[in-house]
């Protein structure tokens, strides 16, 4: 009995993308190019590129590319029952449409939620002193169960009857 090699379909996969690729530099040469990197561009440090996400996740989070294709006011109005009008920030009975006020309220409370996780996790270093660490888990704690609860109370406000009992 003499041993079979069996070609796995990832190698045959392999030589055939690598021919693939290959196929125009048989035509093409190369330019013998030495890039350098521009003497006045750094790699940012950390802080800038966590505050760059940050910043990014309450853009997104908050509805920015809706707001721009949208173009909805910032806040409604609401006409009371002697005719005045007043102002509201939630969009009811909507859940596909927003404020831009009731976006970037949202926006702050998963913003903040998410700091309270990033604190939570900065307070399990082995180097905080013990009040240091007391007090990080109760910021913590305390932005995480905020921001859910006012979450809810969010959804309570866009859908009356939701989230109830």
């Amino acid at each position: 009995m003499g041993t079979q090699i069996v070609s796995s379909p990832n190698t045959a996969l392999n030589n055939t993308m690598e021919t693939l690729f290959s196929l125009p530099f048989t035509v093409l040469e190369c330019p013998n190019i030495k890039l350098k990197k521009p003497t006045w561009l750094h790699m940012p440090s950390a802080m800038t590129v966590y505050a760059a996400v940050i910043v990014s996740y309450f853009l997104i989070t908050g509805g920015i590319i809706y707001d721009v294709i949208v173009e909805p006011p910032s806040v409604g109005s609401m006409t009371d029952e002697h005719g005045h009008q007043r102002p509201v920030a939630f969009l009811a009975y909507r859940v596909n449409g927003q404020y831009i006020m009731e976006g970037l309220a949202s926006s702050f409370l998963f913003t903040m939620g998410g700091l309270g996780f990033i604190i939570l996790d900065r307070s399990n270093a082995p180097n905080i002193p013990k009040l240091n660490r007391f007090l990080l888990l109760f910021i913590g704690f305390v932005s995480v169960l905020l921001s859910f609860f006012m979450a809810r109370v969010f959804m309570r406000m866009k859908l009356p009857g939701y989230l109830m009992g």
